[in-house]
């Protein structure tokens, strides 16, 4: 079988005008490849809800998407998703239900996105109702949660009957699964880096048997043909929507506004990564992608910043504003304050855990490349 625990379409709980539409393209991309890729059980993560629950119900008709949810309804408290489904595998029924967290963040963030039309139930509660319900019909009860490790433990310890809680939410990757009395948490980490293996058997004289591992979505694995050219249409209609129109800044505030005082920094930096981001984004076709350039560019979607719609020629690669900060008022002035050093929770930003991997660790290493 194949379940998700949530978050599976976007990656923020917020959008700006000029990137809503490439977000729904994206959307439209997962859904997709998710019906491609044939899935049993999709649990209903915040970020899910960015763009309106309407996205969500269109996605889960066009592509016939298996979306569960126990405790998500409307304002008349009638359930907006199937609470669980049944599958059959092998022999042995398995039900399998999905719940969001319900902590006051979680409740305020689903009603700020959805403007109060999606409610978030009590977890505790949905859950004891759907596995009262499927107790004497089922083999095996199977918990697609997005709340967290922490209140995953709680859900165990609270809600006799689940078998198994495939988590999310707090992007842990768990391999050994994590035992609350006859329960399993799992967990997968985030953005499609691994893929959770859970095998479970049922043995007449062993009982039930349980084996879990994380396998590392590398480079090694051959991509799917179909799911590349579903990826090569999307990035094409991207283009088509932001490609045709590409402008200048106007007034620029770009490198070039600083090599007159920093000739010295400005040569050094045009033999960085920095100076080439938006170059590999090219070579990668994704140079209107809005999830990639705000680590490709400078100051993206802020005031003066790129623009995913403007496409501001000038404003591409990382330049010196993309660390040092707004310079405006450093480049009017005729004795300018010296700019402030950006440290290591500025490199963070882009050179997160699952896009650098050993920065934090090797954080002078890589300082020592930017140097100027």
């Amino acid at each position: 079988m194949v379940v998700d625990s949530g978050d599976l379409f976007f990656e923020k709980d917020e959008f700006s005008e000029s990137t809503r539409e490439s977000a729904l393209l994206k959307a439209h991309l997962v859904g997709r490849i998710y019906h491609h890729i044939g899935c049993d059980a999709l649990n209903v993560g915040e970020r899910d809800l960015a763009l309106g629950v309407g996205l969500i119900k269109d996605l889960e008709k066009k592509f016939n998407l298996p979306f569960v949810s126990a405790n998500l309804t409307d304002r008349k408290n009638i359930p907006l998703f199937r609470r669980y489904v049944l599958k059959k595998v092998n022999g042995k029924t398995v039900g399998i239900f999905g719940v969001m967290g319900d902590s006051a963040e979680m409740v305020s963030t689903v009603k700020r996105m959805t403007r109060g039309e999606v409610m978030v139930q009590d977890t505790i509660k949905s859950a004891e109702s759907v596995v009262k319900e499927l107790t004497g019909k089922v083999d095996l009860v199977i918990a697609l949660t997005h709340q967290g490790v922490g209140r995953d433990w709680v859900l165990a310890r609270r809600v006799p009957g689940i078998d198994v809680i495939v988590g999310g939410h707090d992007k842990q990757k768990i391999a050994e699964p994590r035992r609350v009395e006859k329960t399993a948490i799992v967990q997968a980490g985030e953005k499609g880096q691994y893929l959770g293996l859970l095998q479970i058997s049922f043995d007449a004289q062993a009982g039930r048997t349980q084996r879990n591992g994380l396998i590392p979505l590398a480079g090694t694995i051959a991509d799917d043909s179909e799911v590349q050219s579903m990826i090569h249409d999307y990035l094409g209609q991207v283009t088509d929507l932001h490609g045709a129109e590409q402008k200048a800044s106007a007034p620029p505030r770009n490198s070039a506004s600083c090599v007159a005082c920093h000739e010295r920094q400005i040569k050094a930096w045009h033999a960085t990564g920095h100076a080439h981001a938006y170059d590999a984004l090219v070579k990668r076709g994704r140079q209107f992608d809005p999830d990639c350039l705000p680590c490709h560019t400078t100051r993206f979607d802020e005031p003066g910043g790129f623009s995913v719609k403007l496409q501001q020629t000038d404003l591409v690669q990382v330049q010196c504003e993309s660390c040092h900060g707004d310079a405006s008022g450093h480049i009017r002035m005729a004795k300018p304050p010296v700019l402030g050093r950006p440290g290591k929770q500025a490199c963070l930003t882009c050179h997160s855990p699952d896009h650098s991997p050993a920065f934090e660790k090797e954080y002078d290493r890589y300082s020592q490349k930017i140097r100027h």
